[in-house]
């Protein structure tokens, strides 16, 4: 078990911090792409530094310019920590698919928003935060109504959906769950953080090695060490359990280390361990319910050991509330074949929800 985490490490340390989009040729199909800079109120006054004013990647569909009477439903990708919205361009090369599919007659044509949602510490994970910002408005609010107000778009939550892979996986479910009524249909890709369980849960020494973190100058050197698993705690801790006062992390730890082990503190564990899904899906069952569409996938080779377990205990949760759901459950990892299930799975799946009309 030891030399498997251990090796699963180095692994997940190669791909966390993927290439984004190359400077020196544009992907197929890019041409479609517009880029800008939108306002985020939502994120102003964060801990983390994080700018508000983010960029937003837009692909608008083949016809939109010579039909100037059409609008057009909207799909949001939201992507993985560490990413941006090249993932999606660059790694993924979701534009030239969707003008494949759309040229096939596969796709109704749609306008798609890549917003980015990163920070110091690899993403906000789309949730609300003292700390972090709020994330979840950003999208819900300040991202849909830019789009709504500048874009030709069908603005009702009837043809808006979201779409996200590992961090944004989450946060796509947590937007359906904590906002409900702004997006109808919700996919998640390899959803990261549904339960604090695996690589995830305090067994990762990295936790001890993020808690004992005493001056800026410990976080300054994890970054510059591109050390994944400290960071990656650092974010999911002033997500989950911020804390403005506890500086240099600001974020709460609900556990102390005791002789050198870590011990749980019963109250701040259970306060911590409620802020993920898998125990949130009774108080958002109508929520859920209400979707035109809920759908998951998850490949069982996953080198983030948390993402099957959470996706399949997720969906049980699901089953057990009697919530509607699709699950995609295949032989692969967390990004390999991400391309394929989007273009085999995901879209069609999406558009059959979405509403086309006004």
């Amino acid at each position: 078990m030891v030399k498997l985490f251990l090796s699963n490490i180095l692994v997940l340390t190669l791909l966390a911090f993927p290439r984004i989009l190359a400077a020196q040729s544009a992907p197929e199909g890019a041409e479609n792409i517009i880029e800008v800079d939108v306002p985020a109120p939502s994120l102003a006054g964060n801990l983390l530094g994080t700018p508000s004013v983010q960029s937003v990647a837009i692909y608008l569909p083949p016809s939109y310019s010579n039909q100037p009477d059409h609008r057009f439903p909207v799909m949001y990708l939201l992507h993985g920590i560490f990413d941006d919205y090249g993932v999606w361009v660059e790694n993924f090369e979701v534009p030239a698919l969707l003008d494949r599919m759309i040229s096939n007659g596969e796709l109704p044509e749609m306008i798609v928003v890549m917003p980015n949602g990163g920070n110091k510490y690899g993403g906000g994970y789309y949730r609300n935060s003292s700390v972090s910002g709020n994330w979840a408005d950003y999208i819900a609010d300040d991202l849909v109504k830019y789009v709504d107000e500048n874009w030709r778009t069908l603005s009702h939550p009837g043809s808006r959906a979201v779409v996200g892979h590992s961090m944004g996986g989450y946060g796509a479910l947590n937007l359906a769950m904590t906002r409900p009524g702004v997006f109808s249909v919700i996919w998640a890709l390899s959803p990261c953080c549904l339960t604090p369980k695996q690589d995830l849960s305090f067994g990762n020494d990295a936790w001890r090695r993020a808690s004992e973190i005493e001056k800026p100058g410990d976080i300054e050197n994890l970054l510059d060490e591109r050390d994944f698993y400290p960071i990656a705690i650092l974010g999911i801790v002033t997500a989950f359990s911020p804390d403005p006062n506890a500086e240099p992390i600001f974020g709460g730890f609900p556990f102390e280390i005791i002789q050198g082990e870590i011990v749980l503190n019963g109250e701040s564990f259970d306060a911590y361990v409620d802020e993920f899904p898998v125990r949130q899906v009774r108080d958002a069952r109508e929520a859920l319910r209400d979707l035109r569409g809920l759908g998951m996938g998850v490949g069982l080779g996953d080198q983030f050991l948390h993402i099957p377990t959470g996706t399949l205990e997720f969906s049980q949760r699901l089953g057990a509330e009697r919530i509607p759901h699709q699950l995609d459950v295949y032989a692969g990892d967390h990004r390999q074949l991400i391309a394929s299930r989007l273009e085999q799975i995901v879209f069609p799946w999406v558009v059959e929800r979405l509403v086309f009309s006004e």
